[in-house]
């Protein structure tokens, strides 16, 4: 009896672990099969980046299952990887190995009704800020490496008139 209570009051003095949660941010969909990439932004409890490098990606093997996931490969990373996370006033700044031109930001905001928190990533698309929803890759299979036609980025106008915008980005 005595070893369960030391262990109980040992518990309820460590620290505990801090929560976090991962909110989706928005796909990278290819040509060459139906699995697709997706990004995400981690969270504290308090809808703010949970680390100084908090956008991920993880592939989601459509052409399995729709719950099967899998880690990026060394080689995926290469294409679809991020590059120079900043985060600053709890908003982070990246961009993707596969369209290093478009800068994005991700945020997340709490929903105090739910008790929840979600995120968007937003971006320029034809000149104005959107909120992406995705990212669509055209590319021909290379003996080494596919060779991208175009990229498609679609969303959503920030502005008051929500409407839905799309630009073609060629190599």
């Amino acid at each position: 009896m005595q070893l369960r209570g030391i262990l109980l009051l040992t518990l309820l003095l460590l620290p505990y672990p801090a929560w976090s949660a991962n909110l989706p941010l928005f796909i990278i969909q290819r040509s060459k099969n139906a699995n697709e990439v997706h990004y995400q932004l981690r969270v504290d409890e308090r809808c703010r980046p949970a680390s100084d490098t908090p956008v991920s990606a993880f592939w989601r093997l459509l052409e399995h299952s729709p719950e099967k996931t899998a880690p990026l490969s060394f080689f995926a990373k290469m294409a679809y990887g991020i590059e120079d996370q900043r985060v600053i006033d709890h908003e982070v700044s990246f961009s993707l190995k596969a369209l290093e031109q478009k800068r994005i930001r991700a945020k997340a905001s709490p929903d105090p009704q739910l008790g929840t928190c979600s995120a968007t990533a937003q971006t320029a698309i034809q000149g104005q800020w959107a909120a992406l929803e995705r990212i669509y890759v055209q590319a021909e299979e290379g003996w080494l490496k596919p060779k991208v036609i175009y990229v498609d980025v679609f969303g959503t106008s920030l502005d008051a008139s929500a409407i839905p915008v799309r630009e073609r980005v060629t190599p």
